[in-house]
């Protein structure tokens, strides 16, 4: 569901070593990948097209010999009401569901809009974009999954992993929900937001907002220990340190290009679980109310 950076590598690398793949998208979309097939450039896994089903919507399961299959959820969160009316609750019955969005409010919806499926939690390390329908550029010299423990059969996730190792994305499986959600959530919403606020890549963003990227990195720790999960605040600087100096997280892109950022569901939900925990985040309560500014301009700019 929404083969955009993420989804659109993870489909190409699966259906290039030969696993079964669908992808849903808006129609436009789908009638693209559906006559030119998935692009995907990378300097880890090369140059390649590979051929999947591409449908504007999906009201069954997309094997018909009633097999086990996965669902990939992988659009922004600003689009993820949109993509999940394209999929029926009986298309994802028995399913499990991967959710590969940031942040961490999407597990409850995804748990009440698809409740007869393994809604299991989910972290992808990656750099990976969509320049255009059906066309990747995967950026990052990694792709890692992380799959949390869920009520998902153990054989469905083994089968899963293999299939994901075998298409050359590292697995881990086995650690909490939380642990796994608020890992990634802890080094990225202070890098994504330092950058888009500053309009630099992480290189110059780490050096000249140092004390914003600290400060963010503190409160985010601040509101996870409130939920009882304590984050290595002294690896997460680190983890933004080695990162090359021209990364630019995916809501730098977005403000650059004039697209909605993710700021609700990376900065509002930081603010909202710190308000419920009684944490001060005045840091990312500033960041995030400067990029609404930002954002509300642009969209009244847009013709």
């Amino acid at each position: 569901m929404g083969p955009g950076g993420v989804g659109g590598l993870l489909a190409g690398l699966l259906a290039h070593r030969g696993h079964p793949v669908t992808v849903v998208a808006t129609e436009s979309t789908a009638t693209r990948i559906a006559t030119e097939g998935l692009r995907v450039e990378s300097p880890t896994f090369g140059d390649l097209t590979a051929r999947v089903t591409a449908l504007p919507s999906l009201a069954s399961p997309p094997d018909s010999d009633g097999g086990n299959h996965v669902v990939f959820v992988t659009p922004k969160a600003t689009t993820l009401e949109a993509a999940l009316d394209r999929v029926t609750e009986e298309a994802t019955a028995g399913a499990v569901v991967v959710p590969l969005l940031n942040g961490f409010e999407h597990m409850d919806l995804l748990r009440r809009r698809l409740p007869r499926a393994h809604v299991t939690g989910a972290a992808i390390h990656v750099g990976a974009t969509r320049d255009a329908p059906g066309h990747i550029r995967h950026t990052s010299p990694y792709t890692r999954i992380e799959i949390a423990d869920s009520d998902a059969p153990e054989d469905s996730v083994a089968d899963l992993a293999a299939a994901l190792r075998d298409s050359g994305v590292e697995v881990e499986l086995g650690a909490s929900e939380d642990r796994v959600l608020w890992e990634k959530y802890g080094f990225l919403l202070p890098t994504a937001l330092v950058c888009a606020h500053s309009g630099l890549p992480i290189g110059q963003a780490r050096t000249r907002h140092r004390a914003d990227m600290l400060g963010m990195v503190a409160e985010v720790a601040a509101v996870a220990e409130a939920r009882g999960v304590p984050l290595d605040t002294e690896r997460v600087i680190a983890m933004a340190d080695d990162r090359p100096a021209d990364t630019k997280p995916s809501m730098l892109f977005d403000r650059e290009t004039g697209r909605p950022m993710e700021l609700d569901p990376l900065g509002g939900a930081l603010l909202r679980a710190a308000e419920r925990a009684g944490v001060d985040t005045p840091v990312t309560a500033r960041i995030v109310a400067d990029l609404e500014r930002v954002d509300r301009a642009a969209t009244s700019a847009a013709p």
